[in-house]
C-alpha cells in the first residue's frame, strides 16, 4: 500500500465515522446498514449491555429501542487511525455525546437518565469489502458521565 492509499483509506474511514454520529443523531438506521456498519458487525457499549450486540440488524434493533425518543448531539475527535493491511484497519476516536429524553420518558435500561453528558473513546476495528470501508466492531468506553434523572 503507498502512502498515498494509506491517507486515502483514511480519510474514507473517517467519512464512516461521521455518518455513524450524523446516522446515529438522526436515527437513519437505513443510512447505518447501508453506509457505516459491516453485516456482522459487533457493537459493545458495556454500561448499557452485558455482552456485545453482534450483526448489523440486531444492532440498529437494539439501538433504535434504546434511543426511542432522544435527541442527541455526539462528536468524534482526533481519530488515531492505524491501517494494518489494504482491506483492516484500527482505530480509536475521542468522544463526547450528549443525550435529552422526555422528563416523563426517562431512559431506565442500563445508566437511568433524562439527560446524560457524556466523554470517553471509541475503539473499532475496520473492514474494506465491494462497497468500501465499514465498521466491524465498536466499543465505548467512557471517561467520565453526567447525567440526571428528572422526575
Amino acid at each position: 500500500m503507498t502512502d498515498i492509499e494509506r491517507l486515502l483509506a483514511i480519510e474514507d474511514i473517517k467519512r464512516v465515522k461521521s455518518k455513524y454520529f450524523y446516522c446515529l443523531d438522526h436515527q437513519d438506521w437505513a443510512g447505518w446498514k447501508r453506509e457505516v456498519f459491516a453485516p456482522d458487525a459487533s457493537m459493545d457499549i458495556p454500561e448499557a449491555q452485558k455482552e456485545p450486540v453482534v450483526g448489523i440488524d440486531r444492532i440498529i434493533e437494539w439501538v433504535s429501542f434504546n434511543v426511542g425518543v432522544q435527541v442527541s448531539v455526539h462528536h468524534g475527535h482526533m481519530p488515531d487511525i492505524e491501517i494494518l493491511s489494504a482491506d483492516s484497519a484500527t482505530g480509536i476516536w475521542a468522544m463526547e455525546d450528549i443525550l435529552h429524553r422526555p422528563k416523563n420518558q426517562p431512559h431506565t435500561s442500563g445508566i437511568p437518565f433524562t439527560y446524560l453528558h457524556g466523554f470517553g473513546h471509541y475503539h473499532e476495528s475496520y473492514v474494506r469489502g465491494p462497497v468500501g470501508w465499514r465498521i466491524k466492531t465498536t466499543r465505548l468506553s467512557r471517561l467520565h458521565l453526567e447525567r440526571t434523572i428528572a422526575g
